[in-house]
């Protein structure tokens, strides 16, 4: 079985409870910086399948990041060759941008635990399929997405029209963090606890939050990532 390749945007953040799973599948996963990878080395045949993490970078800022650019490649490249990937937060907006979608500011933050709720389309979807219909969930974003062509929308808040979408039947971007447990919900909060005050969150109220909402939102995701990784099973070993 190929490896999946772990883009992370965080020098702290890593994939929670996705890398769990997949370690329990027996999958390899290889994890590089997105900002210090070597672009021209990974090659999408190599690997089962793509995914991409979150981070403080906006995926419109390509010119202040560059190799944001290269991460948008990437998601091309492994498109093209059909391998499944997910994106989460950061990682979700730069698959939108790869398939030419729009990423803009936010007109409020969303961070901390607002209801996730699922659309009709969601109803289905191969991986939502015991998802519940409307789920408190773990957020930390300030841009939004829009306007992803050929994009299937299955689930939005009441801040944010576009949570969670699906390109073809193996590609997902999820605004959203399905990939938290609660170690790295500690590490998001504390390490961006300057940021949170700054917009009128406090770090530690949402780290207790999470000791109350977290078992219920994590079991809810570890159905969806399993059955993504399902699709990696079947459709990214070639």
């Amino acid at each position: 079985m190929k490896p999946v390749l772990i883009i992370q945007n965080d020098a702290k953040e890593g994939a929670g409870q996705l890398s769990t799973l997949i370690a329990e599948r027996g999958l390899g996963q290889e994890t590089v910086f997105g900002y210090d990878a070597d672009y021209g080395k990974l090659a999408a045949d190599d690997y089962g399948a793509l995914v991409v993490l979150g981070g403080a970078q906006s995926a419109y800022e390509t010119g202040e990041y560059p190799y944001l650019t290269d991460e948008i490649a990437l998601c091309h490249d492994f498109m093209q060759a059909g391998k499944p990937i997910a994106g989460f937060c950061l990682g979700a907006q730069i698959l939108a941008r790869a398939l030419g979608g729009e990423v803009s500011p936010g007109a409020t933050k969303e961070i901390g635990w607002y209801d996730l709720v699922l659309s009709e389309a969601a109803a289905d979807d191969a991986i939502l399929e015991t998802h519940p219909k409307t789920l408190l969930a773990y957020h930390f974003h300030g841009d939004r997405i829009e306007n992803v062509p050929g994009a299937v929308n299955l689930a939005s808040s009441d801040i944010t029209d576009c949570q969670l979408f699906r390109y073809g039947s193996n590609v997902y971007g999820f605004q959203y963090h399905a990939e938290v447990d609660q170690p790295l919900v500690e590490v998001m909060c504390r390490n961006n606890a300057d940021y949170m005050a700054s917009n009128g969150f406090d770090a530690e109220a949402i780290i207790a939050e999470g000791q109350r909402n977290l078992p219920t939102f994590a079991e809810a995701c570890k159905g969806v990532l399993n059955r993504w990784l399902d699709l990696v099973m079947v459709r990214g070993t070639a």
